[in-house]
């Protein structure tokens, strides 16, 4: 084997470690939500009425949807980017105290499920810092050509 072969094959290899690990961490912030969040949030609406009588609170789409759009209207308006990381600072902050002053449910929301409780010592804060980005990457509300969401 020549050496630009050698170094062409050394660098694929590399690339494909470097995938794994991204595709490892993907993994884990989506382990985390399965096994410390879809308990309670489910995604989307429930298929039935047995379903619907199981829900303790909102779907995960729809609580992000309200998340979202009430930081942005209040706080915003905001560059995708820029609301990105007021979110994700929300939701950080949130997680761990949940007070009712913070709480941007609908009164509906809060009065079918109540408030959601501080994860604070069953969520880490490493945990947190894997879950949280990907939470939002992952439900965040899509805006229209209108910017509407």
């Amino acid at each position: 084997m020549r050496i630009n072969e050698k170094l062409i094959i050394v660098g694929l290899l590399a690339c494909m470690v470097g995938i794994q690990g991204q595709a490892k961490e993907l993994r884990s912030a989506e382990k985390i939500y399965e096994k410390k969040c879809a308990m309670c949030h489910t995604v989307g609406k429930p298929k039935n009425k047995v379903e619907k009588k199981k829900m303790v609170a909102p779907p995960i789409d729809v609580a992000m949807k309200g998340v979202v759009i009430t930081i942005d209207a209040v706080d915003g308006p905001f560059k995708d980017d820029e609301l990105r990381e007021e979110s994700i600072a929300f939701l950080k902050d949130y997680f761990y105290e949940p007070t009712e002053d913070k709480t941007n449910c609908e009164d509906m929301v809060v009065k079918k499920f109540g408030r959601m409780p501080s994860l604070k010592g069953f969520v880490s804060p490493e945990e947190l810092e894997k879950v949280v980005p990907w939470v939002y990457d992952t439900f965040k509300p899509i805006k229209n050509s209108k910017g509407e969401y």
